[in-house]
């Protein structure tokens, strides 16, 4: 009499194998966006503060619309940080696998969504006083590929949101 023993499918490799490997391709290449645009974005505010200080000695004779719209940004500089420094904690998050931070990174994509059509909008209705079209359209398409990046590592890693079985009465 010959005993049967269970084998371990064929597929699971190192890819496939373990749940904390799962999507892992997906939350690197994920985390990585939201990690760079974080940095960008922390950057500019940083470089913001260093203009205002340059400005404000007086060590550089500078255009009164550039120190008009240095001014203009001051009160928002914070704001952008934070929204900077989100970013990275929802990239660091993806990459380690958490769905919070995955729907943090979806929210967030949304968000540089919906700046980036109201940069444009106000591209369009400025008679030419703003010209921000090439940084709108940014936000738009880097909103977009933030939003989807992080579904997909959350789908990777976790599947769908919801099952399709129906609820017990």
């Amino acid at each position: 009499m010959t005993a049967s023993v269970p084998a371990a499918p064929a597929a699971a490799g190192w890819l496939a194998g373990s749940p904390e490997r799962r999507g892992l391709v997906s939350r690197i290449v994920a985390g990585s966006l939201f990690l760079a645009s974080g940095v960008g974005v922390v950057a500019s505010v940083v470089g913001i503060g260093v203009a205002q200080a340059i400005v404000s000695r007086g060590a550089v004779v500078a255009d009164a619309n550039d120190v008009a719209m240095l001014n203009a940004l001051a009160p928002v500089a914070f704001l952008f940080g934070l929204i900077g420094g989100l970013h990275v904690v929802a990239g660091f998050g993806i990459i380690f696998g958490s769905r919070q931070a995955a729907g943090l990174g979806i929210g967030l994509g949304v968000l540089d969504f919906v700046a980036g059509i109201v940069a444009l909008i106000l591209a369009a209705s400025s008679n030419g006083r703003f010209d921000g079209t090439g940084i709108a359209m940014t936000f738009v398409v880097l909103g977009i590929a933030l939003a989807v990046a992080a579904r997909v590592a959350d789908w990777n890693t976790y599947g769908p949101f919801t099952t399709d079985e129906a609820p017990e009465a």
